[in-house]
């Protein structure tokens, strides 16, 4: 590029060939002129020309003049010419006009990118930074992304294809300022899903050469198999693998052993083959993934490895400035406040004074106690009535409160009438007694109050109709 004016340079060494090219001057079906040559590939060359009705410059690109007699190369050059007329991505190279000159030659007419391809990075820096990396990967699937869901598959992904294109973004004082931005080129063996002509072959059989770059190929394409998007997938997986480690997964010179080891051997994790490259794990995962050998455990389409990778990229910013936080248990790592859970308010107690013992005796034991004691007073009932002082029957008028001392035994009511015979008593009828010396005091039912409890001394009135039911089991007064 000149440092100058930023156009592109050429190589002095090439001035010759270009001087003697007969394309150079010549103008295309009067709308274009060529005014010099860009680069050569198999399939044709591509020149920069003027398109006289917009009044710009384009990039032309021109079938060889021993392939237009070819019917396959026809084919396929109006194949790549009606895939990208199809396509609007800003990070597709965008195809203008496409068509036949007078003297014969299959011309494709695309805008004109200053910059260099990703293979031409890559011979002069080796391998990217991992942020570059994934960037321009993630832009080239926004390329594939919208190529596959119209049904269109690029076929021969590669770093040459890929180009960092360098654009206007807008005016400033000290004049325009540039950035890059990735664009997918030559979809010139792009395959329409859905052809009734069938799947193409690997090898073309009348020129020998094989469709693909084998270095990037997928092993069904090695195998001549039916694609489908998922192998232009593994293709920017290896592309992504060479610009992290700096080279391909398989670097052998016969295409043929490297198509073989596509189709068999797994590769080597990239911090394997540049282990001072520090690809981190998450990133290697997703790459490794995209170069599984069966398209069904690879990333389901371009848009799925896109998130993962930027996903992984963000993992690694996480894991290089601390942010990253993770759930732990209570083992001396202390858990952020964000991720415990709500606390519980509890209503407060009746009163801030409780009582936790009585008579000097912890309130435990005297609720443990409660069961027995209880038993114990009824077994005195039950002696008292046997010893032949039966109760006063309950009584029908007002109702009677009786005196709970803490330290004299209750007496039962006895009838004043000897006529009368002793009426039948029932449990529900007893009153509560106090027990024998031999057996703890016991205290009457406490009354709502302050603590729950009654103070020592106090009377706790009862109705006389409702007397408490005697508990049935050991557990009874809890149930």
């Amino acid at each position: 590029m000149c440092p100058t004016d930023g156009s592109t340079l050429v190589r002095a060494h090439e001035l010759a060939t270009v001087e003697h090219d007969p394309m150079v001057g010549r103008t295309l079906e009067g709308r274009y002129t060529i005014i010099a040559r860009l680069g050569s590939g198999s399939m044709g060359t591509v020149y920069r020309a003027k398109q006289h009705a917009m009044g710009r410059e384009v990039a032309i690109k021109i079938l060889r003049g021993d392939r237009a007699i070819d019917d396959t190369a026809k084919a396929r050059f109006l194949r790549e010419a009606r895939a990208n007329s199809l396509l609007a991505s800003p990070n597709t190279v965008t195809v203008f006009d496409f068509g036949q000159s007078e003297s014969g030659e299959f011309y494709l007419a695309m805008e004109l990118l200053e910059g260099e391809s990703l293979g031409q990075r890559l011979t002069r820096i080796g391998r990217l930074p991992i942020p570059v990396a994934v960037d321009a990967a993630r832009q080239a699937l926004r390329s594939l992304s919208e190529a596959h869901a119209k049904g269109i598959i690029h076929r021969d992904l590669k770093p040459d294809n890929l180009f960092f294109a360098r654009v206007v973004t807008a005016g400033t004082s000290q004049g325009d300022s540039h950035e890059e931005i990735v664009k997918v080129l030559d979809f010139g063996i792009a395959k329409m899903m859905g052809d009734s002509d069938g799947p193409m072959g690997v090898v073309e059989t009348q020129a020998g050469t094989v469709f693909g770059t084998p270095r990037y190929m997928s092993p069904e394409q090695a195998q001549g198999k039916q694609l489908d998007a998922r192998t232009d997938l593994y293709s920017l997986g290896v592309i992504v693998y060479q610009m992290l480690t700096g080279r391909p997964p398989f670097t052998d010179n016969d295409a043929v052993v490297v198509m073989a080891r596509h189709i068999k051997s797994v590769p080597k994790r990239p911090n394997e083959v540049a282990p001072e490259a520090n690809v981190p794990k998450e990133l290697e995962d997703v790459v490794m993934r995209a170069l599984s050998k069966d398209p069904v455990e690879r990333q389901a389409s371009a848009d799925v490895l896109a998130g993962e990778l930027l996903a992984a990229l963000e993992a690694q910013g996480a894991t290089t400035s601390g942010v990253r936080a993770s759930i732990t248990n209570a083992a001396g790592i202390r858990v952020p406040d964000s991720m415990r859970p709500p606390a519980i308010s509890l209503p407060p107690p009746p009163s801030s004074k409780v009582k936790r013992s009585v008579a000097g005796v912890p309130l435990v034991f005297v609720v443990a106690a409660l069961p027995v004691i209880i038993l114990v007073a009824a077994a005195g009932v039950y002696l008292g009535l046997r010893s032949g002082k039966p109760p006063a029957p309950p009584a029908r008028g007002p109702a009677v409160t009786a005196t709970v001392s803490p330290t004299s035994p209750m007496t039962a009511a006895t009838a004043t009438s000897e006529t009368i015979s002793p009426p039948v008593v029932t449990p529900d009828a007893l009153p509560i007694a106090q027990p024998t010396t031999t057996a703890p005091a016991m205290k009457a039912a406490p009354p709502h109050g302050k603590g729950g409890r009654t103070p020592k001394g106090t009377t706790a009135p009862r109705p006389a109709s409702s007397a408490p039911a005697a508990p049935t089991s050991t557990y009874g007064v809890f149930e």
